[in-house]
């Protein structure tokens, strides 16, 4: 590994998203060099919906493309943002809303390794954080190779203590290992996902990946069974379908938009804030 992007989703300079970061990169093997983006500094504007992305250039003329760049070049990637009320910072989900042109670079992004960090300031407060920073990585296409929570209250707490700097070895590690990531506990059997919604007595959905099934217990051991989702990119072939299905619909609705706005025209108008 030569090139290691840190991409920081917290508008604190020097917060503890940033000196974890840091701290793994310090601690990966042949010290590759660090390259680090803020992304609450870049301007990413908010997503069409126009889908000109997936067969050319998207239209907006701002800061995306070079941070779609900077992970393509990249060989490993470290994503770490805070918890805000109980969810990840925006700014992931906003570049992340551009993420269509992924599927233009299942080649380079595919595969490619990458850790993922949330920082929570007090116990149990990371909500659905670390969940928001295992989506970026896995949407892109990346391989999720290690994650952790981290508890860190004041700016510098996630080096203070041993807790943030075992987490960053850990991951640091996991970043050149050839071994598949696989979580403690239960975990999805389609993609190692461990969020789960319940959706009556014993079926189960996967916020990871979309996989639905049941659970069973058996000796005080729960397994999850789940299948495949319809639309899947778990595997680098269903990626580049997926791509391909995205740009057939896109075809079928410039076949059918004409038929479409008519039907919406009694809807035009409406008072807005």
């Amino acid at each position: 590994m030569k090139n290691l992007l840190g991409i920081i989703g917290s508008p604190r300079k020097m917060g503890n998203c940033e000196l974890m970061v840091k701290e793994i990169a310090a601690a990966v093997p042949g010290s590759p060099e660090l390259s680090m983006v803020r992304l609450v500094e870049k301007d990413i504007r908010p997503c069409k919906a126009c889908y000109r992305c997936l067969t050319g250039d998207c239209p907006h003329q701002d800061d995306f493309n070079g941070v779609f760049q900077a992970i393509l070049d990249a060989d490993a990637v470290v994503v770490a943002a805070p918890a805000y009320l109980r969810g990840t910072h925006s700014s992931l989900q906003r570049f992340l809303d551009r993420g269509l042109q992924a599927y233009r670079h299942v080649d380079a992004l595919y595969g490619k390794p990458a850790v993922a960090v949330a920082t929570a300031g007090v116990e149990d407060g990371e909500g659905s954080a670390l969940l928001g920073v295992e989506n970026f990585i896995r949407q892109l296409g990346l391989s999720l190779k290690g994650r952790a929570v981290v508890r860190a209250t004041f700016p510098g707490d996630a080096i203070v203590f041993e807790e943030g700097r075992s987490a960053a070895r850990r991951l640091a590690a996991a970043l050149v290992s050839p071994d598949d990531y696989v979580p403690e506990g239960v975990s999805c059997p389609e993609c190692r996902g461990t969020y789960f919604e319940f959706r009556g007595a014993a079926a189960v959905y996967c916020l990871s990946c979309g996989g639905t099934g049941t659970l069973s217990v058996d000796g005080g051991n729960i397994r999850p069974m789940i299948g495949p989702p319809a639309h899947s990119w778990r595997k680098k072939e269903e990626m580049t379908s997926h791509g391909k299905w995205l740009i057939g619909q896109r075809d079928e609705f410039l076949r059918q938009r004409e038929r479409l706005k008519d039907a919406v025209k009694p809807y035009l108008g409406g008072e807005f804030i």
